[in-house]
């Protein structure tokens, strides 16, 4: 498993995020802007698989700007300088389940993506946030390996992998950038901070 990396020991916090994350955000929003251009694609042009794959790309990574973790790394060439670098909130297999991600999120930015869902997408799907994700796990890997034996694409609803994909990015775009800090303190206590980023 590959190790989570962590802060110089210098930092004057334990644990620094930007939300939404911007690197995060770009990457997620590349994807969607794959995504588009893959959904204008014809029928029967032969890229359902990719399509299907980098909306499940998109969402992941919109569910994970909103809870990713700066990290500063030093850098080999000016030590006194650090490098910033995202880490996820959750790593290994949990770090691609859609449910953990919104569970991984700051409590009042994932009530507010909630409430954003329940007033757009809610009444339309008669579903709400957790169920659609749920609804989703797997559409990753199921759109890489089509082939294998337990894998059935067609279990996924497209029209809703698609659609929280547009919805996610919005979302997260719409956040006004917070800067949350947790503080060491001399004493080993720690404080929080909240502020624009």
């Amino acid at each position: 498993m590959k190790k989570r990396a962590q802060n110089r020991p210098d930092v004057p916090w334990s644990r620094r995020q930007a939300i939404p994350d911007p690197q995060v955000l770009d990457a997620a929003d590349q994807y969607e802007d794959a995504r588009k251009l893959l959904a204008e694609q014809p029928p029967g042009t032969g890229v359902l698989l990719p399509l299907m794959n980098v909306a499940s790309v998109a969402v992941e990574l919109y569910l994970k700007c909103l809870s990713a973790e700066l990290i500063h790394v030093e850098d080999e060439q000016m030590p006194e300088a650090s490098r910033v670098y995202a880490a996820p909130a959750l790593t290994g297999g949990q770090g691609h389940r859609l449910v953990s991600l919104l569970d991984a999120m700051p409590p009042d930015i994932r009530d507010s993506l909630i409430s954003a869902f329940d007033a757009e997408l809610r009444p339309l799907w008669n579903k709400d946030l957790r169920a659609v994700l749920a609804g989703l796990e797997g559409a990753f890997t199921a759109s890489r390996y089509p082939f294998e034996l337990d894998s059935d694409i067609s279990r996924y609803n497209l029209a809703h992998l698609m659609r929280l994909s547009e919805f996610l990015g919005r979302f997260a775009r719409s956040l006004p950038p917070v800067d949350r800090i947790v503080w060491k303190r001399g004493d080993g206590v720690t404080s929080a901070s909240s502020g624009p980023a």
